[in-house]
């Protein structure tokens, strides 16, 4: 079973092992009518992985998978466009456009005049004309440096300002309406910053889809329910809680959802995988209404994780133990078990508290409304720092 994986080889490519048909995985129609493969696999990586990005996105679309999720930060888009050229060549599929391709903005692309050569960049690297879906990454422009610490902070780095991001957002309007891309969404978008967007934007210029965190024991089912209706998809990134992530984001409060012991008791009755125990509740939830992102490097677990988006594994009573419905006796296993902290764009006014990214407490309509809290924060901040046993340790 997959629990085991550490003991086991974390990159094998077995042509031996059979595709999935494409048609056999579900899709989810868009607010603009396209469908789009609920599975994704994913191309973002821990340091281990990169040199096996080639490879694994080959044998992914090999194996079935139509969906893949990229993004500028992962700084492998170009890889990413070789496996697609390869993939083509060996007559895995016909052209790209066999593909359903998500892009990302990042956060130092965000200024409107750097969003356009963004995604030129994007396109040149992928080797495509358009991209299925382009998603703006984060709210707001902070930046890291690549394979940074846990403790990096940019100075510069600000909160939400809805003023800066709907001019960005405008930017990436435009290219929909140029044809370089045919839908247009958000990743990490809150509650207070969606409703800021969808009050300023006209219909055909919403977010289609919001990609975000949400995986059994952190299942944001309040937030992902208020996106969907609105006619927003939400598909998860850390389906499977992404055990070989960055170290940056690991911290001794995280919990593991393959080794849940609901997630295992069901994959031992199912006589599977918790893994795909994790990715089919991920399919199901909801009505079959959103969508996972799952990466991985050995043949046999890309094709179970692509399986979990083909049919029901798990009975309504599975679902029930993990989901909960609201009572006592069936509670679920949410945990909000939040693994990406996102502490790295943490901004000065924050205090160092990362919960301040998720929590709405510091979003801003206009750059002015920021400014006068933060010279509200530094009177403050300057009296704590003089007064209190904090300040002066």
């Amino acid at each position: 079973m997959r629990v085991a994986a550490m003991k086991l080889k974390p990159v094998c490519f077995d042509k031996g092992i059979a595709s999935i048909p494409v048609e056999s995985v579900h899709q989810v129609a868009l607010a603009s009518g396209v469908k789009m493969p609920v599975a994704a696999f994913g191309t973002f990586h821990s340091d281990w992985a990169q040199a096996y990005m080639k490879d694994a996105t080959v044998e992914a679309i090999r194996l079935g998978w139509r969906h893949l999720d990229t993004a500028r930060a992962y700084e492998n888009e170009a890889v990413v466009g070789e496996a697609i050229r390869e993939a083509i060549r060996k007559r895995y599929i016909k052209s790209a456009d066999d593909l359903f391709i998500t892009g990302k903005l990042w956060n130092g692309h965000m200024s409107p005049k750097a969003v356009a050569p963004a995604l030129d960049a994007t396109l040149k690297a992928l080797g495509v004309e358009k991209l299925d879906l382009y998603l703006n990454h984060w709210p707001w422009p902070n930046v890291h440096t690549p394979g940074c610490a846990g403790a990096h902070r940019n100075p510069d780095a600000v909160p939400y300002i809805h003023e800066d991001f709907l001019k960005t957002w405008g930017e990436i309007v435009k290219l929909k309406k140029a044809g370089k891309v045919v839908d247009i969404g958000t990743s990490n978008h809150t509650a207070a910053t969606m409703k800021l967007l969808l009050r300023d934007v006209s219909r055909d210029e919403r977010p289609v889809l919001n990609q975000m965190e949400m995986h059994p024991l952190f299942q944001q089912t309040e937030l992902r329910r208020y996106f969907e209706s609105e006619g927003i998809v939400c598909t998860g990134y850390m389906a499977l809680g992404s055990p070989n992530r960055p170290g940056r984001d690991t911290f001794k409060e995280h919990r593991a959802d393959m080794m849940d012991p609901v997630i295992q008791a069901i994959a031992r009755e199912s006589g599977v995988a918790p893994a795909l125990v994790s990715l089919n509740w991920a399919y199901q939830r909801e009505n079959r209404s959103g969508g996972y992102v799952a990466m991985s490097t050995r043949s046999d677990w890309m094709r179970d994780n692509l399986k979990a988006a083909t049919e029901d594994l798990l009975t309504p009573g599975q679902m029930t133990r993990i989901s909960g419905d609201g009572s006592p006796v069936h509670p679920g296993i949410d945990a909000n078990n939040r693994l990406i902290w996102g502490q790295v764009f943490l901004w000065p006014e924050a205090d160092g508290d990362w919960r301040i990214l998720w929590n709405d407490s510091q979003v801003f309509e206009a750059r002015a409304d920021y400014k006068r809290f933060k010279a509200s924060w530094k009177a403050h901040h300057k009296v704590q720092v003089q007064t209190t046993f904090m300040g002066r340790a």
